[in-house]
């Protein structure tokens, strides 16, 4: 038997898959989806099993099949299937594409064990009175002797954490800074690797389970890369967490959609539901509906909407079939929740982009929560779009794919409009109060007046009142820090990151200036650095500034600031949930973490500082972006018995997005946005793509970003090829960016750019990055 197998190099000389022999003592044993080790270019490497067959096209003698990493494969043949389609429409490798696939719990390392399951002279000389043994301890004697039993089916395989001396108390290392240089090769390997999985994790576990040492530990936290702190270990158990369900009666538009949708066949549904109008009610139907046909259900959620109230609610509902996948829980946590998925013990999987891949048989329903957030991209390499994935897994099984959203994509409206997509509108809150009034603050006339606080008059008086009347209030701007940028007075001076084309923010609580996108940090300057002036001025306003005027104006009142300066890690946001809710808090100040999944009965109050910052956003969405985050953090305000009220303070409240922001309006914003979007050929009239290319060298990045774009346009007459421009960042990190937008309207152009990508993945001067908009 032969072995086709995808080898872990991104190359685009490797980017194809070879065969390999598979030895007789790895017969049955070598699977499909597995990871092995083979002998490639004299080096052994690491590669994925996608295929086993009879015969090779290749002439010569197959190497064999060294060793195998995967008893139990993680990948199943659908994930194979996945991952192609992933490197064929994205771009990528499909290396990249399979690792995707793997959970970063999985990149840790792990102990296979070996159970006895049959007494017979074979176990009995290799297990002697033990049941279990370390398949990881043995030579490759005993090894082969325990291949050969598991094709008799004598023992089994299963994996696990390493037991480690318990301690009331774990030492967490946490990323600050991967943008530092390191002093070492391993140190380095180590800043990539947290990086990587990009989320807290045990020291112990490093050590002993990663390889790395202490002493690279200690190390990166010296030179600030990384920083420790302790957590206490408290032991999850089922019980805690399963709450009594109480069912909610359905109204009619409720009971209408969960009639519209048939789950019996596959076709993508688009509910249309206003903040609070049930729609988490209608998605619990349906997965109870595939449960009771014996089908298992995927739903998506951003990973800022997974908040303890959803998670609860699930749990309480659906008990111990459901695995729900977020980042407050741990490495180890992480892993035995896919091996639950893996052995099929669950049938219902929450979680956010990644989940998509849970390898769940015979799905039902496929539902995608919040589906007009961008977080459904993968931004780093490989790219993918999890709704194009639920799509296509949707099709695979023939089952429902829905969509829903209280302000949908305007392509996937579109696509409802014309009838690709079923639309399904639920027009009213689910216990039918009206919506927050919403009042617009011209802040122009406020300046004219002689305001320059952040707060109009309107909204001033508006937290005071609420504060008075022991009601709660959410003020959010999508800006964090003190103020946006320092500036001299007297020569005009912006302080400006080194690295990077941006001026640094201002952080009064630790009093120094933060570049938000290399981590550079410097002393707050008393003198200008250019004309050594004093006269240093500090503009803008982030939520720093928002949490000073409160406290000038409301000292007594209890303000809690969110934003990833101060909820760095998901016991911070549990800590803001639950004080929040307690009435510990009287005002919420905060970032986009804050526009979801959260619902208090008593905000009454929600003010939006800046309602301009999104719109002016170089992006062809932003208008979109802008009145999403309007519209969903204005749903967080008369959420139960009292009614609410949204103030928006602007700068330009005869823009289109603000108006239907005041009535409440998705149709009125949607016809102003399609009709634009048509003139200028933008999605949904195209398909646009935005390419990213960088160098050290801005000289050369240039030269060949004019080449590409020259290439594409001989490619079509048709398409409109934009640039090379300048990144609107142009330097960051000491790399210079430019970028080339493609609004295409021919497969050709798309057939240029497949072509052109993996030319430049070898080339260590120029990086190519394309992005599906």
């Amino acid at each position: 038997m032969i072995a086709s197998v995808i080898i872990d190099i991104k190359n685009k000389q490797v980017n194809k898959s070879f065969d390999y022999n598979i030895p007789n003592n790895l017969l049955g044993v070598v699977k499909l989806g597995a990871r092995v080790r083979v002998n490639f270019a004299n080096k052994i490497r690491v590669a994925f099993v996608i295929e086993i067959k009879e015969e090779t096209d290749y002439s010569k003698n197959l190497k064999d099949i060294e060793d195998v990493i995967d008893i139990n494969p993680i990948i199943n043949e659908e994930g194979i299937e996945i991952a192609k389609y992933i490197s064929n429409n994205n771009f990528t490798f499909m290396i990249s594409s399979l690792e995707n696939l793997i959970p970063r719990a999985f990149k840790i390392k792990y102990q296979t064990i070996v159970t006895k399951l049959i007494d017979n002279d074979l176990t009995k000389s290799l297990f002697g009175n033990k049941k279990e043994l370390i398949f990881d301890n043995m030579n490759d004697d005993k090894k082969n002797l325990c291949y050969q039993l598991l094709k008799d089916n004598s023992i089994s395989f299963d994996t696990r954490f390493k037991q480690i001396k318990e301690d009331p108390y774990e030492v967490m290392i946490h990323l600050v800074d991967d943008s530092i240089s390191c002093p070492s090769k391993k140190s380095s390997s180590l800043l990539d690797y947290l990086s990587e999985i990009n989320q807290d994790i045990e020291e112990k576990l490093l050590i002993a389970d990663s390889g790395y040492s202490k002493a690279v530990i200690d190390t990166l936290e010296s030179i600030g890369a990384i920083s420790k702190y302790k957590k206490e270990i408290i032991e999850s158990k089922e019980d805690e967490y399963i709450k009594e369900y109480k069912k909610v009666p359905l109204n009619q538009y409720q009971k209408n959609a969960i009639e519209a949708i048939k789950m019996d066949k596959y076709d993508t549904y688009l509910i249309h539901g206003v903040t609070g109008s049930g729609k988490t009610n209608v998605y619990m139907e349906l997965i109870e509906d595939a449960r009771c046909n014996n089908k298992s259900s995927i739903m998506l959620v951003p990973e800022i909407s997974l908040t303890p109230q959803i998670t609860d609610l699930f749990k309480s509902r659906f008990k111990n079939r459901i695995a729900i996948l977020h980042s407050r829980l741990s490495i180890k946590e992480k892993y035995n929740e896919w091996k639950r998925i893996l052995a099929q013990e669950v049938d219902i999987v929450i979680g956010a982009r990644s989940a998509i891949f849970a390898p769940l048989k015979n799905l039902g329903c496929i539902i995608v929560d919040e589906e007009h957030e961008s977080t459904y991209k993968q931004e780093n390499n490989p790219k993918y779009s999890a709704i194009d994935i639920a799509r296509l897994r949707a099709k695979k099984y023939d089952c429902p794919l829905v969509l829903g959203s209280a302000t949908p994509d305007v392509s996937d409206y579109f696509k409802a409009c014309e009838g690709e997509y079923k639309l399904i509108e639920m027009p009213f809150r689910a216990n039918m109060k009206p919506f927050p009034e919403s009042e617009i603050v011209d802040m122009r006339q406020e300046l004219k007046n002689g305001n320059k606080s952040v707060f109009s008059l309107k909204l001033k008086n508006a937290i005071i009142e609420n504060y008075n009347n022991h009601n709660q209030t959410i003020l959010f701007i999508n800006r964090r820090g003190h103020s946006s940028f320092v500036m001299c007075r007297s020569c005009g001076e912006v302080v400006k990151c080194p690295h990077c084309d941006v001026s640094l923010t201002f952080h009064k609580r630790t009093n120094t200036l933060k570049c938000h996108y290399c981590g550079y940090e410097i002393p707050n300057p008393v003198n200008c650095p250019k004309c050594g002036s004093e006269k240093i001025r500090y503009l803008g306003t982030g939520t720093e500034k928002v949490m000073e005027e409160l406290a000038n104006i409301l000292p007594d009142a209890r303000c809690y600031r969110m934003d990833m300066d101060t909820t760095k890690k998901m016991e911070d946001y549990e800590a803001m949930y639950q004080g929040f809710k307690a009435h510990d808090y009287d005002i919420l100040v905060g970032t986009k973490m804050i526009t979801m999944g959260l619902d208090f009965p008593l905000v009454t109050l929600v003010g939006i500082i800046n309602a301009d910052l999104a719109l002016n956003y170089p992006l062809y969405n932003a208008s979109s972006e802008a009145f999403n985050l309007i519209m969903q953090v204005s749903g967080r305000g008369g959420r139960a018995e009292k009614d609410g009220r949204t103030i928006i303070q602007t700068y330009n409240p005869n823009h289109f997005v603000i108006e239907a922001s005041k009535i409440n309006d998705y149709d009125h914003f949607y016809k102003n946005e399609i009709k634009y979007r048509r003139i200028q050929h933008m999605p949904p009239f195209s398909e646009a793509l935005m390419i990213t290319i960088s160098s050290s060298d801005a000289n050369l990045a240039y030269e060949e970003a004019k080449i590409i774009a020259t290439n594409l346009k001989k490619a079509s007459i048709e398409s409109k090829i934009l640039g090379p421009v300048e990144a609107d960042i142009f330097k960051k990190n000491d790399i210079f960016y430019f970028k080339i937008q493609v609004l295409a309207y021919e497969d050709s152009v798309l057939d240029m750019v497949k072509y052109l990508y993996p030319k430049y993945q070898s080339d260590k001067n120029v990086t190519l990055d394309i992005e599906r908009m």
